[in-house]
């Protein structure tokens, strides 16, 4: 499996914290990014990630204006095509969490 989708991107993510890989961890991260999660950090996702995952596509569209909506999308069906599930604002309080760094 390679990293050509957002799924594949993130079930990677997962097999690399279940085996403590945290090199393979940050190669999967952009350039100028792989330390943006410390070792120690990684480390205590291993408590966060039991067996069972359950992966959630999201996009987030920002506007000039500050608002945001967050649009869940299905995974691609027979026929190649993702859909939307669900779009919700993001509140004020939650921006924070999209904020660019």
């Amino acid at each position: 499996m390679k990293p050509d989708s957002p799924i594949h991107t993130t079930h990677l993510m997962k097999v690399s914290i279940d085996q403590q890989d945290y090199k393979r961890f940050t190669q999967l991260f952009s350039e100028g990014r792989a330390n943006s999660v410390q070792k120690t950090e990684f480390e205590g996702f291993k408590t966060l990630t039991p067996a069972r995952t359950i992966f959630t596509n999201y996009e987030l569209l920002r506007f000039d204006n500050g608002n945001m909506l967050l649009v869940r999308l299905t995974p691609p069906n027979e026929d190649g095509e993702i859909e939307i599930e669900d779009v919700k604002i993001v509140p004020e309080e939650m921006k924070r969490l999209f904020a660019d760094e």
